[in-house]
């Protein structure tokens, strides 16, 4: 017993340290991603299939990790069960019992080191399943082994010596099992950070989001950056504060796959007001990897929208029948206020080929009228994507309902748009902030002197790297997705 307290607390130690640091927002997606109902159907398709049973008490507890601690809990408390299991099949002597954590650590890293493929995965519960099968299989063997005869004990006479070595072995097998599950957890930060933001925005906490994007210290993933964008729209500060941010198009650290709209493409879709892809693609998701409730909740949410309530109470009562996810009408009201003014046009599919972002940028770019919203998105658009023919009369449309406070952005788009083209429609320049006006002017003769090439965007970039002028001349090869 005073060799087993050690090994067992060391082991819940670095379980749910791993578990509830920084793999805490890659739980919650999982239990997202579980499909769990308590329904007579839902288990009677499951029981269908063999092991049935065992794949529902799997998926059931997989869902757990929607409350992160408590399905920490259940998942290190099941692993401990697979240890202790061991040592009364095997008859393990307590010196050896560092041995029985090698398939826990295993099973730990089977789950954690997943990452962006717990997108694509079709195994049922790909946490506690394996665990489950383990478990039964050992505990088979125990009973087999205790109704043939009592034949497996190691080290019953053990001389000092070799308790002493046996303990040493069973220490240096537990550490070298932590350190390997350690080192093959996915804890790349952009994946992390990217969970952390999807999360604040379904949670409409946008702020939250825009402190993730100042926080990183390395170059963000596509995902990141249209979060970002998504959080300064709905807080209003797009205008003044869009180019204040990092952009970037890092890799993902995964196989090539369209991870932006795996992930997060419902979710852009909804709130730019774009329905009908939010719903397509939440729809073929579900028939390509199940009734998840990350899909359902966008299903529920479009339906709202369009004012389909009969389809609305469909979902509603397949997410009642889960274990976490009742609650689906928590900020609904200011979600369709924020949604509606981006609905005046005819919504429909006309193929993005899976590009989500890039299909967002271009089809705002392009389009004509409609809410202020829309038309400030359309500018915004125009200015992300290098697309200025249509500036000035979104820019003069938009600047009566500034009420004298241009954002930084447009002002400094305009002052560059009146430099390089001329016969700008905006006569009076006063509105212009002085500040501004005379920045712009340094960095006039400045590329006088040195030019615009992409050698000296590094000297510009503290003095000008916040502004839409760096990004417009310096920032290049940006692959949206």
């Amino acid at each position: 017993m005073k060799f087993r307290l050690p090994f067992t607390l060391v082991f819940v130690a670095f379980a749910l340290i791993l578990l509830l640091g920084p793999l805490q927002p890659y739980l919650r997606e999982t239990g997202a991603l579980t499909p769990f109902y308590l329904t007579g159907i839902s288990l009677g398709e499951f029981v269908s299939h063999p092991y049935g049973l065992l794949l529902y008490v799997a998926s059931g507890m997989q869902s757990c990790f929607a409350i992160p601690w408590l399905g920490a809990t259940l998942f290190t408390a099941s692993l401990i069960a697979v240890a202790y299991a061991q040592k009364w099949a095997f008859r393990l002597n307590d010196n050896w019992f560092g041995l029985c954590w090698v398939i826990p650590f295993w099973l730990l890293v089977n789950y954690t080191k997943m990452g962006y493929l717990i997108y694509t995965t079709k195994a049922v519960a790909p946490a506690f399943t394996p665990i489950l099968q383990v478990l039964i299989g050992v505990l088979l063997l125990g009973c087999l082994r205790v109704g043939l005869s009592h034949w497996w004990m190691l080290s019953v006479k053990a001389t000092s010596s070799r308790r002493v070595i046996a303990i040493v072995v069973s220490v240096l097998i537990f550490l070298s099992s932590a350190i390997t599950a350690y080192s093959n957890s996915f804890r790349d930060v952009n994946f992390l950070n990217s969970l952390r933001m999807k999360h604040a925005a379904e949670a409409g906490e946008w702020e939250q989001i825009l402190q993730i994007a100042r926080d990183g210290e390395q170059e963000p993933t596509r995902i990141q950056v249209c979060l970002t964008r998504l959080a300064l729209f709905k807080t209003g500060r797009m205008g003044d504060e869009l180019f204040t941010y990092p952009e970037g198009s890092a890799q993902y650290n995964a196989t090539q796959n369209q991870w932006l709209r795996l992930m997060v493409g419902p979710l852009l879709y909804y709130h730019y007001g774009k329905l009908g892809f939010a719903y397509r693609w939440a729809m073929e998701d579900m028939v390509e990897y199940g009734e998840r409730p990350a899909y359902l909740r966008y299903l529920y949410s479009v339906a709202k929208l369009n004012g389909e309530d009969a389809l609305a109470k469909r979902y509603e009562r397949s997410l009642a029948r889960t274990l976490f996810y009742k609650d689906i009408d928590k900020n609904k009201e200011q979600e369709i206020s924020e949604i509606s003014p981006l609905l005046n046009y005819t919504d429909q599919l006309d193929g993005d080929n899976g590009l989500v972002e890039f299909y967002l940028l271009h089809s705002f770019t392009l389009s004509e009228g409609g809410s202020r919203e829309m038309v400030e998105l359309s500018l915004m658009d125009g200015l992300i994507t290098k697309n200025l023919t249509g500036f000035w009369p979104r820019f003069m449309a938009l600047l009566p309902t500034w009420k004298g406070h241009i954002p930084a952005h447009y002002q400094e788009a305009a002052l560059m748009m009146a430099q390089l083209q001329g016969n700008s429609p905006l006569s009076d320049f006063s509105v212009i902030d002085p500040t501004i006006q005379q920045r712009f002017q340094r960095l006039v003769e400045t590329s006088a002197r040195m030019g615009d090439n992409t050698a000296n965007a590094t000297a510009l970039r503290p003095e000008y790297g916040n502004t839409y002028w760096y990004y417009y001349f310096f920032v290049e090869g940006l692959k949206t997705n």
